[in-house]
This record gives C-alpha cells, sequence and structure tokens, in this order.
C-alpha cells in the first residue's frame, strides 16, 4: 500500500484556482479557440491600463486646472475620454461637484453600467456567495 497524501508530493507552484486556469488556457490553447497573445493582452489591459488610479487622475486633474474641471461638468465623457479612459461602460459619464451647500454621496452598486475604464474590475467581495446570497440584509449594502 502506498502511503501519501496527494497535497504533500506535488511540485505544481500553483494555487488550486491558478491550476485550473493555466488547465483551461491550455486545453483552449491546444484546440485552437483561443490565443495566448490575446489572453495576455487583456489580463495586461486590466492589470495595468484600467482601474481605480485613473478615476483618481481625473479628479486630481480637475483638482489642478479649472477648465479642464468645467469640461468634466459640462461634458464628462468627452473630457475623461480625452485622458484616454474609454470603452467598456464609460460612455455615458457624469461627473457630480461638491458645493458648500451640497455633498454628493455616490454609491456604486455595481451593476452592468459600472465604469472600469475608471475604477477598474469589481472587487472581489462583489462576486462572493455571502454577499450575492438573497438571505443578505441588502439595505445594510445600500442596494
Amino acid at each position: 500500500m502506498h502511503d501519501h497524501h496527494d497535497h504533500d508530493h506535488h511540485d505544481n507552484h500553483f494555487s488550486d484556482m491558478q491550476a485550473r486556469v493555466k488547465a483551461l488556457e491550455t486545453v483552449l490553447t491546444q484546440k485552437g479557440l483561443i490565443d495566448p497573445a490575446a489572453i495576455d493582452a487583456i489580463v495586461d489591459t486590466y492589470e495595468t491600463k484600467i482601474g481605480p488610479r485613473n478615476g483618481a487622475r481625473v479628479v486630481a486633474k480637475a483638482w489642478s486646472e479649472p477648465d479642464f474641471a468645467e469640461w468634466l461638468r459640462s461634458d464628462a465623457t468627452a473630457a475623461i475620454a480625452s485622458l484616454g479612459y474609454t470603452g467598456r461602460q464609460g460612455e455615458h459619464m457624469r461627473a457630480v461637484f461638491n458645493t458648500p451647500e451640497i455633498h454628493n454621496l455616490v454609491v456604486c452598486t455595481l451593476c452592468s453600467c459600472y465604469p472600469w475604464a475608471v475604477l477598474g474590475l469589481p472587487p472581489v467581495w462583489y462576486k462572493a456567495p455571502p454577499y450575492r446570497s438573497p438571505s443578505c440584509d441588502r439595505s445594510a449594502r445600500g442596494a
């Protein structure tokens, strides 16, 4: 009888999820269904070209350049696009500004209009089963 535990005797340095993704990518590549270079380009885009730092750059530019702030106020889509932040769900952007009388609180529900170009991928917890659970108290989440 051979007494061992599979998890104790493998040279796989990937997590279970990474190993599954790698296996799936390998099979799809072998079948000619995906191009690994295209997958690498997509991953690079989401890791380095979109995300909350883009939204921060928009805000910083509006704070430091009054003309840009006015453009952002009047046509946020065009102003944001001028910085190169366009694409998925960034087609109808709107900027709101605080005033002494009005302080805006923006609560994103992460619906289909979530602007990935300036906010990045939805957070991991958003897809977690406990968050998605119908028994969860949605009023505590703002939904």
